[in-house]
């Protein structure tokens, strides 16, 4: 199967942006998580700052999950 995604420009120069950048976006999100992940697991970490880091990456996990991006179907 194949697909073809059309655009006007510049009319559509944000949507093309986007098409183009998806995989680099993609990483940049899943890169992020994963540090998130470390500072969780693996820092000494105050029950505060804990609770930061969760916060953060519960935030980002729910942000995505909002907009259908699941990172781990790369």
């Amino acid at each position: 199967m194949k697909a073809k995604l059309k655009f006007k420009l510049p009319e559509d120069s944000h949507e093309w942006y986007n098409a183009i950048k998806g995989a680099a976006m993609h990483s940049a999100l899943w890169e992020y998580d994963q540090w998130l992940r470390s500072q969780i697991k693996y820092e000494d970490l105050k029950d505060e700052q804990y609770q930061v880091y969760q916060g953060c990456r519960d935030k980002l996990r729910t942000v995505m999950y909002e907009n259908d991006i699941n990172l781990d179907n790369g």
